[in-house]
């Protein structure tokens, strides 16, 4: 994000696989249950199977191996397993195609959605070749009973579109086969480099804390065990012993608070620089139109948490395109707007608005917020010198 009276924000990675995950699941959950809309042209069989008074023998296989194939459609689309994919798309197209020879004098013309299902089957397993040449297989068979002199020239019309349906219908679904796999396997690098990055900075804590602390306490224990030894022959010795260790203690104090402070990152801009990965990552711009000011320390950390959450509901719940953040002085204390065009409203709070509240309240600020054309959060908080700061937040 750069132009006039803009910030450009530095990469974080930070948290981004699991935001590529989250974006990848809901995708997926969207998705999720669209196979069944396929299952409609269920209502071509069935209405040649009512066009004529049927036996109960019939009756028992039209329904039983209508019933057998819409598990076995299941199974393909709601249930796939990368590794064992291939075989079950295999048996779904062969189903398909029995089912199509054994009902076609039962129902006629209308078993040939069976054929279009064992194209759209097929699809779902790795192999493209594989996918299209047994759908190009179901579509010979649809020609078959012209040399049988069922169908004219005349049933054409419908069957050519059912024809191209199936080809297109076995690629798209290799398509959308071949993109669930790369979601998948996109979501366990990013969590194995999340874990990796973990391990690494649980590592590098581990370190900083022996080179930061090993040595102190190793000469706090020697000093403190000499003081001891002294404190009946030599009490003078002893005392500045034990003043020795209060002084090297409290520099180690010292040292561990930089250490963590330094563990926390750097305030409100390090927290815009997260909001940037997420909002980025969830298909939402974020623009800074005005640089940060230097705000107090309990002010800023405030700002940051209540940016943190109110981000966090944007990328879950705002479906929103945009979000502007706009941080300028006003009186003694600071104005900072961050608004979506999401889909704002009036709903109920949830615990993370009802958390903004109580961290506000425990400051002595207090929070609004406005639901029309996205939504829009307007919190007060407290200057340096005792002053009211004025931070509006947006959330969904």
């Amino acid at each position: 994000m750069t132009g006039p009276g803009h910030r450009t924000l530095p990469a974080n990675r930070c948290g981004e696989g699991t935001l590529v995950g989250m974006k990848a699941a809901q995708r997926r959950a969207v998705w999720a249950w669209f196979p069944l809309l396929w299952l409609v042209f269920l209502t071509y069989p069935v209405i040649g199977f009512f066009e004529h008074p049927r036996p109960a023998a019939q009756w028992a296989l039209f329904w039983g191996i209508t019933a057998g194939f819409v598990a076995l459609y299941a199974r393909v689309f709601f249930y796939r397993d990368p590794e064992h994919t291939t075989g079950w798309a295999l048996a779904g197209w062969a189903y398909a195609l029995v089912a199509y020879v054994l009902l076609w004098p039962v129902t006629g013309g209308g078993a040939t959605a069976f054929l279009i299902y064992g194209g759209s089957i097929i699809g779902y397993q790795a192999r493209v070749g594989a996918a299209l040449w047994l759908a190009v297989l179901n579509v010979a068979v649809m020609l078959v009973p012209f040399w049988g002199g069922q169908y004219t020239l005349d049933d054409l019309a419908w069957l050519a579109p059912n024809m191209v349906f199936t080809l297109v219908a076995a690629y798209a679904n290799h398509a959308s086969f071949r993109r669930n796999i790369a979601d998948a396997r996109l979501v366990q690098v990013q969590a194995e480099k999340e874990r990796l990055a973990a391990d690494a900075e649980r590592e590098r804590i581990a370190r900083d804390l022996h080179d930061l602390l090993g040595h102190t306490l190793s000469v706090i224990v020697l000093k403190s065990e000499l003081a001891g030894k002294l404190a009946e022959r030599d009490p003078a010795r002893a005392a500045a012993e034990i003043r020795e260790v209060e002084r090297i203690s409290r520099e180690a104090l010292s040292e561990v608070r930089s250490a963590v402070s330094g563990y926390r990152g750097s305030g409100l801009s390090a927290e815009l620089a997260r909001a940037k990965v997420a909002l980025d990552t969830a298909g939402v711009t974020l623009t800074v139109t005005h640089a940060l000011p230097a705000l107090p320390a309990a002010t800023e950390h405030t700002a940051a948490m209540l940016l943190r959450e109110a981000v966090t509901n944007v990328v879950r719940h705002a479906r929103a395109h945009e979000v502007t953040v706009t941080l300028t002085p006003q009186g003694r204390g600071w104005r900072l707007v961050i608004r979506d065009d999401g889909v704002g409203g009036t709903s109920p709070e949830g615990s993370g608005l009802t958390g903004m509240r109580e961290r506000l309240r425990a400051i002595g600020g207090t929070l609004e917020r406005d639901g029309t054309r996205g939504t829009t959060l307007t919190a007060t908080l407290p200057g340096e010198d005792g002053g009211v700061a004025v931070t509006g937040l947006v959330t969904a």
